[in-house]
């Protein structure tokens, strides 16, 4: 009888494996995805409607499987756009994006349902609807000069016509319309349950690095006097990379990944750092502060960034030995100020920064292989400043990146054409006096105090003010609101140092 029971029970099991299997995996609603847009939008550009894709650019696990390569495809629609104009309907510009489908590298394509949960490194907000609203156009320096040359203009036109000429060389209004060039970055959160039928499969797979190649890196760390930067004098920024290649793969690795180096500083990135500022605009080869690790300056920087100064992947190196580098990768995400200066802000959760450069290099198809190792000092757990790091360093080791596979990025056509310095004076004018009134000042103000409370209310973590969700007591929270999944996360690719 137990053998006639036996028999049916296990046709029964395979049956609700098979079942199971071909079912695939349910992610839940709530999961992020990290993807780069692979067309041009924005609030004067994109209609209700328009179709829209993007690229994964990070990959999925769950329970230690991959189910979405980086190289998945996620579609969508612009689903509503306000356009700011004048400024009479709309406090501020916005774009809403429905994406409901994801096409898997074999071909195969999934429903979902997914919003955009945050804009990387830019300076627009995103509610808990995924709904993208821009600056507000009077919160800025030239609005408030604006406001006080007005009334100069109408008592005494003769000398107020000069000083709004000059105001719009030094102080132009920012543009307050939402652009987001194909390259734009974005994290996706599944509003819903998505069922993946079968895993993935990395277009690239990355090897570990061999016994050999780890115990090197150790040796090179171990021998280090100091394994932070250091800012006139003060400890800054802590190592986290090191890569083992040329710096020709190196350099064609990061410009296929879309980063870009840094200029010098002279009096003409001064000065373009300032209207960046003012005028609220991205700088993509902005110069990069002088960090020195055990004394020696940056052998080589690079960054990635959007529309605003404030935010921005950055990672320099400083090369060791022939084909040996040292790196220490942050992400900027606002302005505070130290020692009476005025410098960037850094998340101290640089683990996302590590596995942000490793994700991008990998997708590059030119990293040979790669591991996580200890980094053994202890250093990084005696600092407040990165208490939220795991405190290992990732060794990437390069191939000769001959042929890397580019991600999406701006044309040098596309994009929005600028009018002529003549069309943007009357412009600036038009929207100082319409915007910069005390009249429309006043109703405006009252009515962005009314939707802030309700975006309080409302709104969901984004951005560089809500960077963790959970808090201990002290200086900062225990983990991040979003933990970006690497490529080494996949069980069969991982070392771990502790083992």
């Amino acid at each position: 009888m137990l053998r006639n029971l036996a028999k049916l029970v296990l046709p029964v099991a395979v049956l609700v494996a098979s079942a199971q299997s071909a079912a695939g995996e349910v992610l839940e609603a709530g999961t992020c995805l990290e993807a780069r847009l692979s067309v041009a939008t924005g609030s004067r550009v994109s209609h209700a409607g328009d179709p829209i894709e993007a690229t994964v650019i990070a990959p999925v696990f769950l329970n230690g499987r991959l189910l979405i390569p980086q190289g998945a495809l996620v579609s969508g629609v612009v689903e509503k756009v306000e356009r700011l104009g004048l400024g009479l309907k709309h406090l501020t510009a916005g774009i809403e994006y429905r994406f409901d489908a994801i096409q898997l590298p074999d071909g195969e394509v999934v429903p979902i349902e997914a919003h955009v949960a945050q804009v990387e490194t830019a300076k627009e907000r995103v509610n808990a609807q995924g709904f993208i609203g821009g600056i507000y156009p009077t919160a800025n320096l030239s609005s408030s000069v604006a406001f006080y040359l007005l009334p100069l203009l109408c008592i005494d036109p003769e000398f107020g016509v000069p000083v709004l000429g000059i105001k719009f060389l030094i102080a132009r209004s920012p543009d307050p319309e939402i652009y987001f060039p194909a390259g734009t970055e974005v994290i996706l959160r599944l509003a819903a349950d998505a069922s993946i039928p079968h895993p993935g499969i990395p277009q690239d797979p990355i090897s570990p690095l061999p016994a050999a190649e780890i115990s090197d890196a150790r040796a090179i760390l171990a021998q280090l006097p100091e394994q932070r930067t250091s800012n006139g004098g003060r400890p800054s920024d802590l190592v986290n990379v090191l890569f083992l290649g040329a710096k020709e793969p190196i350099n064609r690795a990061f410009q296929a990944a879309g980063w870009s180096g840094a200029q010098r500083r002279s009096v003409l990135s001064l000065y373009r750092m300032y209207h960046c500022m003012v005028q609220r605009m991205g700088y993509r080869m902005a110069p990069m502060g002088r960090l020195t690790l055990n004394g020696a300056t940056a052998d080589a920087e690079y960054q990635k960034s959007l529309d605003t100064f404030s935010r921005r992947h950055h990672l320099r190196l400083w090369e060791q030995r022939e084909n040996v580098w040292l790196g220490a990768a942050t992400e900027d995400i606002g302005y505070t100020v130290r020692k009476m200066h005025v410098t960037h802000a850094t998340d101290p959760f640089i683990d996302n920064e590590r596995t942000k450069v490793l994700n991008d290099l990998a997708f590059t198809g030119c990293v040979e292989s790669a591991s996580l190792i200890t980094r053994g000092s202890g250093e990084a757990a005696t600092q407040d400043r990165f208490a939220g790091t795991d405190d290992r360093v990732v060794v990437i080791r390069m191939n000769d990146c001959s042929d890397p596979r580019a991600m999406p990025s701006q044309s040098a056509t596309s994009g929005p054409r600028a009018e002529k310095r003549s069309v943007q004076a009357l412009i600036a004018l038009r929207n100082d006096l319409i915007r910069s009134n005390p009249i429309t000042l006043a109703s405006n103000t009252v009515r962005a105090l009314q939707e802030k409370e309700k975006l309080q209310v409302n709104s969901a973590p984004s951005g560089s003010n809500a960077k963790a969700e959970l808090a201990v007591p002290g200086r900062f929270p225990v983990q991040p609101w979003w933990i970006r999944p690497s490529v080494l996360d996949e069980s069969i690719l991982t070392i771990d140092a502790h083992r």
